[in-house]
């Protein structure tokens, strides 16, 4: 395995799908292989060799912190699936929307969140609060940043405390994952990748988050925004493969486990011929294009700047890439067959 994983990286590399990575394969909380790549800025001034202690921006992997908290509160009873997300937000506009159309991105609420990235804070949170479906919600799947963004409100709004603060008690430190964090200090900066040199903020973006609107809105974000390790992350999918406990502390009740990481479509309306729904509650289910060949009940999620989750739990298994593909700049290549490709390397 190692050398098939080996060959691969360090393919993509010189390919130019990313100038470096961290990849880590567990089973049974058993770290299988864990291996860094590359380099953070390929040959450029400041770039620094990849170690497996590298901090990457992880982009949309926030949402499954967000869902994360959202579904403790579900299992607490603070919070309730098939209620109305205007019930925890009373500001919305779309009040036939549902936590559950929220987390499985069939909320029909389409807007591209980076096109607000110029207005305040405030003008932003007017803006999306606003917004109605353009489909019955619960019929139409489609993958946007304001489900997830308007579900980190509502965590907030339950909880009375900031994202920061609700992942750090509940998720951060019952995981030991101490080097996950939003907005991280300037004394971090010299161990994080950069993401990409960008015109809209006029220089490399190093330090702070990469996505457009969580960036407008502080760092701070249902969506994007957190930063972490392997390592880390290595901990954060080891509790979904123990059915939601990690080190006999259980975070998740088993069957909540089970509900995110199965085919919500028998609790929604879809239409007759809608686009593929491939979405448990936060969790994308069974993704060919970077699961590869994975078996049934395989789940997992990407971020934009290159990190993916990859959850096989008829092995017991799970892959995590981090990577910054999207530096110099975004573009047209993908790191994702790459990811198919490390996975199917894992399982031979």
């Amino acid at each position: 395995m190692a050398r098939a994983i080996d060959g691969i990286i360090t393919a993509a590399i010189e390919q130019r799908v990313f100038p470096g990575a961290v990849v880590q394969v567990v089973q049974d909380g058993v770290p299988l292989h864990c291996a860094a790549y590359g380099s953070t800025m390929y040959d450029d001034p400041g770039s620094q060799p990849v170690t497996f202690d590298t901090i990457y921006d992880i982009a949309s992997l926030t949402k499954m912190f967000t869902a994360l908290a959202a579904l403790q509160l579900c299992d607490t009873g603070r919070l309730a699936l098939d209620a109305p997300a205007a019930y925890y937000l009373p500001e919305l506009q779309a009040t036939s929307v549902t936590v559950r159309h929220l987390l499985t991105h069939t909320s029909g609420l389409e807007v591209r969140m980076s096109s607000l990235r110029d207005l305040a804070p405030a003008a932003i949170q007017a803006a999306v609060y606003a917004v109605q479906p353009t489909h019955p919600p619960g019929t139409h799947p489609a993958y946007v940043n304001i489900n997830t963004l308007l579900l980190g409100d509502i965590v907030e709004r339950v909880t009375g405390g900031g994202l920061d603060a609700v992942f750090q008690t509940s998720i951060v430190d019952p995981l030991e994952m101490y080097e996950t964090l939003f907005c991280p200090p300037p004394v971090l900066h010299s161990r994080i990748a950069p993401t990409e040199w960008d015109d809209w903020r006029g220089g490399l973006v190093h330090g702070v988050v990469h996505d457009e609107s969580a960036y407008a809105l502080g760092g701070i974000t249902g969506h994007a925004g957190l930063f972490s390790t392997a390592a880390d992350m290595g901990r954060f999918v080891q509790c979904w493969l123990a059915g939601g406990v990690y080190r006999n502390r259980r975070l998740l009740r088993a069957e909540t486990v089970a509900a995110a990481t199965s085919f919500q479509g028998p609790y929604l309306r879809l239409a007759a011929d809608p686009p593929p729904l491939y979405s448990g509650l936060g969790w994308m289910l069974n993704r060919e294009n970077y699961m590869g060949t994975a078996p049934a009940g395989t789940y997992g999620h990407t971020g934009f700047t290159g990190p993916v989750l990859v959850v096989v739990p008829h092995h017991r298994l799970a892959v995590i890439i981090l990577s910054n593909r999207t530096y110099p700049r975004r573009g047209e290549r993908t790191h994702l067959p790459v990811t198919a490709a490390v996975v199917a390397a894992a399982l031979a």
